[in-house]
């Protein structure tokens, strides 16, 4: 059951938001799963100014949870308790500060980022061609691909806090930032990330190594479906598809949430599979594999809302 809107967001309502803001809004057309119930409440700012206005009049019980490209979250299919935040066009952006540093808004893509940044004379981020997510997201969860990490060029983040309402820069060192994880605390929404600069020679180099990345990624991986990516993290020192298929995986299924022929990997909405069809099959999997390999499966993709079938 859906928290009361007309109490719980009065408030809301009753202020001059410059953002768009929805009330019960259907979430799975913002994932890449394409599943997922309703949120409370759902807002794209238009601003940090309107992002912070917003959390001031927000309830500070009510709970939020901003959300990137969509790549790598489940909402359940009760849905979220809550707001659900989109930042907006304001916050997609590059700028070169010196020869040193540049900002990225923190809803840039990723790919978008790579491909600027290769043919603006920028080196060393190309890795970014194998994040389908926003860096924002890329932030929180240290992203990475190929064998190189966010964090290795990450400096500082711009941060709003929900719980003073304060804007600052943090520094990217004072966390920890290891494999697909970051102890950020959970108040902090990301609004910028400030990267070192690291000058190319040509703009050849650096977009020749994307386009064979990004083929390298498509081949075997099942792009063309509905995935959110990696659904589990690596265990150290084991690859997860490789647990997956070798615990006798391979061909598991649950409704229409199927584990990928093509990669072990990956688990993909065939039509209309519900968001609790694919957290079942993937709670199978990290049981089968623990079974098999006394090893743990850990979820790379975020699930978000409460448990339980509509």
């Amino acid at each position: 059951m859906m928290l009361d809107i007309n109490s719980k967001y009065n408030r809301i309502k009753n202020i001059p938001l410059k953002g768009k803001i929805i009330f019960n809004y259907e979430l799975a057309s913002y994932t890449w799963l394409k599943t997922g119930g309703k949120a409370d409440i759902f807002f794209a700012p238009k601003d940090t100014n309107d992002l912070k206005f917003f959390l001031e009049n927000l309830n500070k019980n009510i709970p939020f949870f901003i959300l990137g490209a969509g790549s790598n979250t489940l909402f359940r299919d009760l849905g979220f308790n809550g707001a659900v935040i989109k930042l907006s066009k304001s916050f997609d952006y590059i700028k070169f500060i010196n020869n040193k540093e540049f900002k990225v808004g923190a809803a840039t893509n990723c790919i978008k980022m790579a491909r600027f940044l290769a043919k603006n004379y920028t080196a060393g981020y190309e890795f970014f061609s194998g994040i389908p997510g926003s860096i924002g997201g890329a932030i929180k969860m240290n992203a990475g691909a190929y064998g190189f990490e966010t964090s290795q060029y990450l400096i500082k983040i711009k941060i709003l806090n929900r719980k003073n309402g304060e804007i600052k820069n943090i520094l990217s060192k004072d966390y920890q930032m290891n494999y697909r994880y970051t102890n950020f605390p959970d108040e902090y929404i990301f609004l910028e990330g400030t990267f070192k600069y690291l000058r190319s020679k040509n703009t050849t180099d650096s977009l020749n190594k994307i386009k064979n990345l990004i083929k390298e990624r498509q081949l075997p991986q099942p792009i063309q479906e509905k995935t959110s990516g990696s659904t589990f993290k690596n265990p150290k020192n084991f690859k997860a598809w490789k647990l997956i298929q070798d615990s006798g995986c391979k061909n598991y299924k649950l409704g229409k949430a199927h584990l990928s022929k093509m990669h072990s990997n990956f688990i993909i909405n065939k039509g209309n599979a519900t968001s609790n069809d694919i957290e079942r099959l993937g709670e199978e999997i990290i049981k089968k594999v623990y079974e098999k390999f006394g090893v743990k499966l850990v979820w790379e993709i975020k699930i978000i809302g409460r448990k339980g079938i509509c």
